[in-house]
C-alpha cells in the first residue's frame, strides 16, 4: 500500500488544478483552429492540456510517495563448533567423523526453516564448520562475545556450542558476558575420566635476566591417581643439540589430586636467549608423557657496567660513592689512587675522577686517553684539584680561584633542569642537606651545558653551579663542584633512615651519562625473539644516510639459520622510509639470522637470534569439563546433548517453540519527481497533444 503526502496545504493542490483547467480553458474554449472538428475532440485535447499542465504543477510542490511491505526474518541458529586439538586427543577417530556427519546434516537441516550460520573456533574464529582438530589452543568466551556481538540485536534463535569445556586461553565462558539470551545447547564432546596423568601445570619466570644473576623460577606440577609415586623434577639447559643440568628435584605424590609449587633459582651464564627445559620423570600407566615436558626461554643480557673510580688521595667520599653504586647490581666497581692504576681504560664504561686532575697527580696521559676513547666521567671537585689542568681537561665549567680557601655551600634545585626528571622528595630535601665544601671561585658555565643543582651560600642564591651534566664531543660529564659528598649520604640515612635520595641523585646522574646512543647506520628489528608456532616471524630494518636521514634506496636481504644450519634467503619490503619483513611462521626450533645492504659502497650488517617454540597447552588438561557446559545450558534455557545425541539437535530446537520468524514492516518514502513512469506520462500527453494538433491542421 501507498499513499502520497504534501508538505503544503490542500489549497495549493486546488490552485494547480486551477492553473491546469485555465490554460486548457484559454487555449481551447473560443478556438476556431478545427472548424471542421467534431466538439468531443476539442474537449478531449483540452483535456489533455488540462492534465498535463496540472501534473506539472504539482510536481513543483514535490509530492512524496510512501509505500510500505511486509517482510518475515527468519530465526538465526549459530553453529560453533571446537577445532582444538584436544578433542581429537580424547575421541575415538572414527566416532569423531560420525559426529562431524552428523553436525552438518544437522545445519543442513535447520537451513530449511532458519538462517543458519557456522563457525570453528580455537585458536582463532573463521567461518564454516572444520573437521580438522589441530589448533593449539582454545578460547571459548572470545567465540561467545563474538556471537553477542554480531547477532545479539538480531532474531537469535538458539546456539549450538560444541566443545569438551577445556579452555585455555580467554576467561571463564560462564562469565564472558555473551550479548545474547537465545538458548545455548551445548555438545558434551571430550572425556570426564581422569586417567592417570603428571604434568607440568604452568611455568611462571622472567623473560630477561642479567648475565651473572640467578633467575628464580616456579614450577607448578599436578597429578591425578599417581599417589606413591616417586617423581624426579629436572630443569636442563638447552645448548645447540646438547643439554646440562641446571636444577634436580625428587618428591613422593602424596594425595590422589596432587598440585605442588616448586621455586628455583638458574644461574645465567651465557649471553643471549637461553632455551630451559623442566622435565618430569614419568609414572607407571601414565596415559600421556608429552605433558611432562616444557620448554621455556629467558633472554640474558650484559647489561653490567664496569666503573673506574680514581682518586688524588684517600677520602670518604670515594666510601660513599662506591657503596650508592654498588646498590646497583647492573654496575660492577673498583676504586684505586691514581698512581695505583696500571690497567687499560678499554675495559670500563665509565669513569669518576675525584679531584684529578690534582698538584700532586696531573695524569695527563690518562685523562688525554679518557677523552680519546670518549669515556663517559663524573669529576669531583675539591681542595686538592688543579684547577687550572682542570679547565683545560673538561669545557662544561671554567672555574677561575679567588685564593686557596673554600665556601661552605648547600645545595639549591634549578627548576629549568631538563635531562632527567628528579622525584619531589629529592627537590624538597635537598636544601637542607650538609653543607659541602666548594672552591672559592668564579664560574662560568658553557650554554650548552645543564645546571642541576646551584650553590646557597649562607642564605644567598647564587648562580654557581654546584652539579652540571653536559655533552663534550661524544661522551657525556657531569662536574661536581664541591667536596664532601659523604655527609649528604650520611644525613640522607640520618633524616629518612636510608639512602634513598643521595642514591637517586647520583644514580640518575650516573645513568644519563652512561646511556649509549646508538650510532649505528643499519638497524634491524625484531618485535619478539620469542615466538609461539602460530606466530609470524616479523623484522623492521632501518638505513640511514651521511647525514642520519632515513632511506630506503639499497635492497635488504636477510638469511636465517636453523639449528641445523640450514639457510633460509629473504628480501626485506619497503614500507615509508624504512623496510618490514614478514617471513612467515617457521618450524619449532632455534634460529639465527644476519641482515644486509650495500650503500654507497659501503656493506653494512646486523645479526641476531630467535625461537619458535610449540604450543602445548592442549596437553596439559585433558579432561573434559562437562559441569561446566551442563551449567552453561541451564543458565539460558538451553540443553545439553553429548556428540552419538547430536542428531536430536533438529527436532529438539524446532520443537523448543522459541524460534519464530519476525514480522516487520518496511515503509519507504520515494520524491515523486524521481518516479520515471510520471515522465513518461507527461511526455505521452504532450505527444498525443501535438499530435492530435498536427492531424487537425495546426500546431
Amino acid at each position: 500500500m501507498g499513499n502520497i503526502e504534501i508538505q503544503y496545504p490542500f489549497w495549493s493542490v486546488l490552485l494547480c488544478l486551477l492553473i491546469g483547467g485555465a490554460f486548457a480553458f484559454l487555449l481551447y474554449y473560443r478556438a476556431q483552429y478545427f472548424p471542421t472538428a467534431k466538439g468531443w475532440v476539442k474537449s478531449g485535447l483540452g483535456f489533455i492540456r488540462f492534465a498535463s499542465i496540472s501534473l506539472l504543477s504539482l510536481l513543483l510542490l514535490s509530492p512524496v510517495l510512501k509505500t510500505s511491505k511486509q517482510e518475515s526474518k527468519k530465526p538465526i541458529v549459530v553453529v560453533a563448533q571446537d577445532v582444538s586439538a584436544s578433542i581429537r586427543e580424547e575421541m575415538d577417530s572414527n566416532a569423531l567423523r560420525e559426529y562431524a556427519t552428523s553436525l552438518m546434516s544437522v545445519a543442513e537441516d535447520l537451513s530449511e526453516d532458519y538462517e543458519v550460520r557456522s563457525y570453528a573456533f580455537g585458536e582463532n574464529i573463521r567461518d564454516g564448520l572444520s573437521t580438522t582438530f589441530d589448533d593449539k589452543s582454545s578460547n571459548q568466551s572470545s567465540m561467545l562475545r563474538h556471537i553477542g556481538d554480531l547477532y545479539g540485536d538480531q532474531n537469535l534463535g538458539a546456539v549450538i556450542f560444541a566443545t569438551d569445556g577445556i579452555y585455555n586461553e580467554g576467561s571463564d565462558p560462564l562469565y564472558s558476558n555473551a550479548a545474547f539470551s537465545a538458548p545455548i545447547y551445548t555438545v558434551a564432546m571430550g572425556d570426564t575420566t581422569p586417567d592417570k596423568d603428571l604434568y607440568i601445570r604452568q611455568i611462571y619466570h622472567n623473560n630477561i635476566a642479567y648475565l651473572g644473576d640467578k633467575s628464580g623460577v616456579q614450577i607448578d606440577v599436578s597429578a591425578y591417581n599417581c599417589e606413591g609415586q616417586r617423581v624426579t623434577l629436572q630443569v636442563f639447559h638447552i645448548e645447540g643439540d646438547g643439554n646440562r643440568v641446571v636444577e634436580t628435584e625428587t618428591f613422593t605424590i602424596d594425595a590422589h589430586d596432587f598440585f605442588r609449587t616448586f621455586e628455583l633459582s638458574i644461574p645465567q651464564e651465557s649471553i643471549g636467549l637461553q632455551r630451559f627445559r623442566v622435565s618430569l620423570s614419568s609414572v607407571a600407566g601414565e596415559k600421556s608423557a608429552s605433558n611432562n615436558r616444557k620448554d621455556f626461554f629467558i633472554d640474558v643480557i650484559d647489561a653490567r657496567q664496569k666503573i673506574l673510580m680514581l682518586a688524588a688521595s684517600p677520602h670518604p667520599d670515594i666510601a660513599a660513592l662506591k657503596a650508592s653504586l654498588e646498590e646497583n647490581k647492573n654496575y660492577e666497581v673498583s676504586s684505586m689512587l691514581a698512581n695505583d692504576f696500571a690497567g687499560n681504560l678499554d675495559d670500563y664504561d665509565f669513569v669518576v675522577l675525584h679531584q684529578l686532575p690534582s698538584a700532586r697527580f696531573r695524569v695527563t696521559p690518562l685523562l688525554r686517553s679518557i677523552n680519546e676513547k670518549n669515556i663517559p666521567k663524573l669529576i669531583v671537585v675539591g681542595a686538592q684539584t688543579n684547577i687550572a689542568a682542570l679547565n683545560q681537561f673538561q669545557s662544561l665549567v671554567n672555574i677561575k680561584p679567588k685564593g686557596s680557601t673554600s665556601n661552605v655551600v648547600e645545595a639549591m634545585v634549578n627548576p629549568g633542569f631538563s635531562p632527567f626528571t628528579t622525584t619531589d622528595i629529592l627537590k624538597n630535601q635537598i636544601s637542607s642537606f650538609a653543607p659541602i665544601d666548594a672552591p672559592f671561585a668564579d664560574y662560568q658555565v658553557d650554554p650548552g651545558a645543564d645546571v642541576l643543582l646551584r650553590q646557597r651560600i649562607g642564605k644567598v642564591e647564587t648562580d654557581f653551579p654546584l652539579w652540571v651534566i653536559g655533552d663534550e664531543s661524544e661522551s657525556r660529564t657531569a662536574i661536581i663542584c664541591a667536596e664532601g659528598l659523604w655527609r649528604w649520604r650520611m644525613y640522607d640515612y640520618l633524616q629518612n633512615d636510608n639512602y634513598e635520595i643521595f642514591n637517586e641523585i647520583l644514580g640518575k646522574t650516573v645513568q644519563y651519562l652512561t646511556l649509549k646512543e646508538d650510532k649505528r647506520k643499519f638497524r634491524v628489528f625484531q618485535a619478539n625473539n620469542l615466538l609461539n608456532e602460530n606466530e609470524d616471524a616479523l623484522f623492521d630494518a632501518e638505513l640511514y644516510n651521511q647525514s642520519y636521514e632515513l632511506i630506503n634506496d639499497p635492497e635488504v636481504n636477510m638469511i636465517i639459520y636453523n639449528s641445523k644450519g640450514e639457510a633460509f634467503n629473504f628480501g626485506f619490503s619497503k614500507r615509508n622510509n624504512g623496510y618490514y619483513l614478514d617471513a612467515g611462521r617457521l618450524p619449532v626450533d632455534d634460529y639465527r639470522w644476519t641482515a644486509s645492504t650495500q650503500y654507497e659502497g659501503e656493506r653494512y650488517s646486523a645479526s641476531g637470534q630467535f625461537s619458535v617454540q610449540a604450543i602445548e597447552k592442549e596437553s596439559f588438561v585433558t579432561v573434559a569439563n562437562h559441569n561446566m557446559l551442563a551449567q552453561l545450558s541451564n543458565n539460558s534455557n538451553g540443553a545439553m546433548i553429548y556428540p552419538d545425541q547430536v542428531s536430536s539437535l533438529t527436532e529438539m530446537i524446532r520443537g523448543s517453540g522459541e524460534l519464530k520468524p519476525i514480522l516487520y514492516r518496511v515503509f519507504q518514502s520515494t520524491n515523486a519527481i524521481n518516479l520515471k513512469w510520471l515522465f513518461y506520462v507527461l511526455l505521452g500527453l504532450l505527444v498525443i497533444e501535438w499530435g492530435l494538433r498536427r492531424f487537425l491542421g495546426t500546431y
